[in-house]
C-alpha cells in the first residue's frame, strides 16, 4: 500500500548512503530497492554525509545558490569551472567568472572519501546480514520458474 507524502526535502547522495547504512546497522532489513540505492550511493559518493551537509550549507550561504544547485555540486564534486556551469544549468547565468572560480576552489578543498573508509562501512552491514540470514534456505516452487530457464 503506497504511503502518503506530506512533504519532501531533497538530500545529497552521501546523505542517502549514510541514512541507509544507519538503517541497516539498526537491524532494519533493507528492501531490494533500498539495497540498490545503497549500492549506487556507495559507488557514486565521493564525500561523507557530514562533509556534504557542510558543503551544501556553505554553497547556499556564500554564493546564494539554490539548495538543489548546491546538492548537485555536492553530489558530483566537479573539478572544472565548465562542469560547474553545466551542472547548475540556468542558475549559472547569475554568476561572474570569478564566482565560479571561488566555487571551484571550495569544491577542490573538500576532503574526499578514501575507498577504504567507504568499504569498512559496507563490510559491517554485509557481516550483519550474513549473520541474520544464517543458513536459511528458501524453497523455490518449480512452477514459478519459466520453462526456458529450467
Amino acid at each position: 500500500m503506497p504511503k502518503e507524502i506530506y512533504e519532501s526535502n531533497p538530500i545529497s547522495i552521501p546523505e542517502v548512503r549514510q541514512l541507509l547504512i544507519d538503517r541497516a546497522k539498526e537491524g532494519e532489513e533493507l528492501s531490494y530497492m533500498q539495497r540498490i540505492a545503497l549500492e549506487h550511493a556507495h559507488l557514486t559518493s565521493r564525500i561523507s554525509a557530514e562533509t556534504a551537509n557542510h558543503l551544501i550549507e556553505e554553497l547556499v550561504e556564500k554564493f546564494s545558490l539554490s539548495k538543489k544547485g548546491a546538492i548537485t555540486l555536492a553530489n558530483f564534486i566537479p573539478d572544472m569551472v565548465e562542469e560547474i556551469k553545466v551542472l547548475l544549468g540556468k542558475e549559472s547565468g547569475n554568476f561572474e567568472q570569478e564566482t565560479f572560480e571561488e566555487m571551484l576552489e571550495l569544491l577542490l578543498s573538500v576532503e574526499l572519501l578514501s575507498p577504504e573508509q567507504a568499504e569498512i562501512e559496507l563490510e559491517s552491514i554485509d557481516e550483519e546480514e550474513e549473520e541474520s540470514f544464517g543458513e536459511e534456505e528458501k524453497e523455490v516452487d518449480d512452477a514459478m520458474i519459466p520453462d526456458d530457464l529450467r
